[in-house]
């Protein structure tokens, strides 16, 4: 038995150690360079086709889950998304999802728009991953609002495509955060739920790719089995508990991150 819908997968961070500004507690979601160049090679030998993300939310998969297709997707727009993942991609011939936040643009440690401009003209993607990098639910509808559109705006207006997908920072969606998004002309919502997408949802789920993922582990999630999904559909379930009452706690704010930070 295999799942429907196409993997997504969610790269969290790139490097073999932790930027200054990124909470201990995700270092599991930092991806040795190896381990990423060994994924792709995996990709390719096992008959996996990577295809775009506006393909898949389209179209859905329509080969046996042996050569299902796959996503690649990348978060917070890090200057590692250019010095590691850009030369492993273009070596594989693969192209990704670049998920950024338009505030840290030409920031330390994150991309220039220069350098999204050459990664965009070598088939890479870009799409939003909010203006700011706040949780989303709980702002003010003019915050809300600002957070989704301006990120769209910058990145439209400087590559001159359509940024069609927003990423929720922390993968924190509701109901209220779609209908804005979608008012703004976004098609869907992504969120690591841990499973596959499925074409046509307001939510678009995403699995993240951590350090400890195996060989073995990377393998079946590519081939849509169960048991390689319970484990992030776990993993997914207590992150979006814990982040709901943090933001219970501690509204959200402009310029402070849900801890732990990053994600």
């Amino acid at each position: 038995m295999t799942l429907r819908g196409v993997p997504v997968l969610h790269y969290d961070g790139l490097g073999t150690t932790l930027p200054a500004d990124v909470d201990a507690r995700l270092a599991s979601h930092w991806i040795a360079p190896i381990a990423l160049a060994r994924q792709l090679v995996a990709i390719r030998e096992h008959g996996h086709r990577v295809i775009r993300l506006y393909e898949a939310w389209t179209r859905g998969a329509a080969e046996p889950p042996a050569r299902s297709p796959v996503v690649l997707t990348f978060d917070d727009g890090r200057a590692a998304d250019y010095e590691v993942a850009f030369p492993l991609l273009l070596a594989a011939g693969a192209r990704a999802e670049f998920f950024i936040n338009t505030a840290r643009i030409g920031r330390r440690g994150y991309l220039s728009w220069s350098r999204i401009e050459e990664m965009h003209r070598a088939g890479m993607s870009f799409q939003s991953h909010s203006h700011d990098h706040v949780v989303l639910p709980g702002l003010s509808a003019r915050l809300l609002r600002n957070e989704i559109r301006t990120s769209k705006r910058l990145i439209e207006d400087f590559l001159g495509r359509s940024v069609d997908f927003l990423a929720a920072p922390h993968s924190l969606v509701d109901r209220r955060v779609i209908d804005v998004a979608q008012e703004a002309g976004y098609q869907a919502v992504c969120a690591s739920r841990g499973w596959p997408a499925r074409p046509g949802n307001a939510v678009v789920s995403r699995v993240t790719v951590l350090r400890e993922t195996t060989d073995a582990q990377f393998g079946a999630i590519l081939a849509r089995q169960p048991q390689a999904y319970m484990p992030a559909v776990a993993r997914a379930l207590v992150a979006r508990l814990r982040r709901r009452v943090a933001l219970r706690l501690r509204p959200p704010d402009l310029d402070g991150e849900l801890s732990p930070r990053g994600a």
